[in-house]
């Protein structure tokens, strides 16, 4: 089946599901630091053109150009700086080519620029330089990116139509972000952040939000102006997020997805997978709740592909009681594979998770491992909230491994036996100090099981200290 069939195929199917469920207009909720996005071209601040006195800050927010028979067209100045500090011992569990190390330095600079031509036409650039200062011990390609345009894209909006709310077509080199990270995220844990390029409609149909999807992963290098689209992978589909009954919301989705380098089984090859799947979300009465299911399919070689996700995070927050205590937990359930059958292939493959996924060390994707983590967060003074979190893991499948970023098999862990994977005691401190400034500390220390121990693994103990500044 050609490339061009299964993404019609995928889109028709997820547009049926948009239009069959719709009340009240729900966005997928980001993570968030106000006034600004988590996803930085969705920062809005064209409320400023008719604010009589801004001060010198908002003067870069809106800076009026002209005035034109479409609208008025303007320029928005921001950025990032971004200092963290992180420590490891024993990187990687000690599996692989490691290091010891000692504390290292990621520093991130990214300007954007935000030109809106008319009420129609927009212009999005996002320069950034990303280094590292000491020695991780572990090989990184997310670690430095000298001066390159992480972003950069036109975006063409239409009048409203029969056919949705302002419909636009965005063409370029864009951050992207959906749902709970799950699947597509734009990496926020490591120095440089992820890209796609390509083709992306957004719509309005009723009260559902539709995008669809025909992009590539971008190739960072270290040196400036070079990176490039990653031409072995592609990804295509629709995402669709409505509300459904009262404070039920969802996302519903169809993704495309191609690698041709991939191992799997010590073979190298194409994988080609389409992925369905759903997230049910809310929040009612002190009560929160995220649950998702994804059935991916295809084809890996000669073996056919059957894999699944299952993923919750649910809580409950005393909003009445002093420091806001909240009690909730996380479980994910992830397939791996059975090496011992010779026509299908269970490993899910995550394709563009969010890191980290599970806990703060950072190592593990989901893929071949489930796991409960209780959490306990708490607001001991305003603006400033603590996580303490005890993570417990296992593979599914103990004849499959356990992977890393890049859907990268962890050396030799698909060799030994043991099904339990370890667990980890984290704590994560971040205060937002104001709109502009955000501190954070985190401490994790994992003990590893065997499946770690027995492929030669250890105890893994992770620090992070950072300083955040949005303009």
């Amino acid at each position: 089946m050609s490339r061009f069939v299964r993404f019609a195929r995928l889109g028709g199917l997820s547009l049926a599901l948009s239009l069959a469920v719709s009340s009240a207009r729900a966005e997928s909720p980001e993570q968030s630091d106000p006034p600004f996005h988590f996803i930085r071209y969705n920062d809005d601040f064209s409320y400023l053109a008719s604010k009589p006195n801004p001060n010198w800050w908002e003067r870069f927010k809106y800076m009026p150009l002209a005035s034109t028979p479409f609208g008025p067209a303007w320029l928005s100045l921001g950025g990032e700086m971004r200092e963290r500090w992180e420590t490891y011992q024993h990187i990687n569990y000690g599996l692989g080519k490691v290091q010891a190390a000692s504390g290292y330095l990621l520093e991130r600079f990214n300007f954007n620029a935000d030109l809106h031509f008319n009420d129609y036409l927009r212009a999005y650039a996002q320069l950034g330089d990303d280094r590292i200062f000491g020695n991780r011990g572990a090989t990184s390609t997310t670690d430095t990116n000298r001066w390159d345009l992480f972003q950069r894209f036109v975006e063409l909006r239409a009048p409203n139509s029969p056919f949705g709310d302002r419909p636009s077509v965005i063409y370029g080199r864009e951050e992207l972000s959906f749902g709970f990270q799950r699947l597509i995220a734009a990496r926020e844990g490591p120095n440089i952040r992820r890209d796609f390029d390509g083709l992306r409609v957004t719509d309005h149909i009723g009260d559902a939000t539709v995008d669809i999807l025909a992009v590539q992963p971008t190739v960072n290098t270290a040196y400036a102006m070079n990176d490039s689209s990653n031409r072995n992978q592609h990804l295509g589909g629709v995402y669709v997020t409505t509300p459904l009954i009262g404070p039920l919301k969802a996302d519903l989705y169809a993704l495309n997805y191609e690698n041709n380098s991939v191992k799997m089984r010590n073979i190298s090859g194409a994988e080609k997978l389409e992925t369905l799947g759903a997230r049910f979300f809310g929040k009612e009465a002190g009560f929160d709740w995220n649950a998702e299911g994804s059935l991916q399919t295809g084809k890996f070689q000669k073996y056919n592909v059957q894999a699944h996700l299952l993923a919750v995070v649910a809580g409950y927050t005393f909003e009445d009681v002093s420091w806001k205590p909240r009690i909730g937990f996380s479980a994910n359930d992830a397939s791996g594979d059975n090496s011992r059958d010779k026509t299908t292939i269970g490993t899910f493959n995550a394709m563009y998770p969010r890191l980290p996924y599970f806990a703060e060390t950072s190592i593990l994707v989901p893929s071949n491992i489930r796991d409960v983590r209780p959490l306990f967060s708490f607001t001991p003074v305003e603006r400033v909230n603590v996580v303490v979190g005890y993570d417990m893991l296992w593979r599914n499948s103990t004849t499959d491994g356990l992977y890393g970023s890049g859907f990268t098999l962890l050396t030799n862990t698909n060799k030994v036996g043991g099904a339990r994977v370890g667990s980890e005691v984290s704590l994560d401190v971040r205060w937002q100090f104001n709109e502009f400034l955000q501190l954070g500390a985190i401490l994790a220390q994992f003990q590893s099981g065997p499946a770690i121990t027995n492929a030669g693994g250890k105890d893994m103990t992770f620090g992070v200290l950072f300083a955040k500044l949005k303009f």
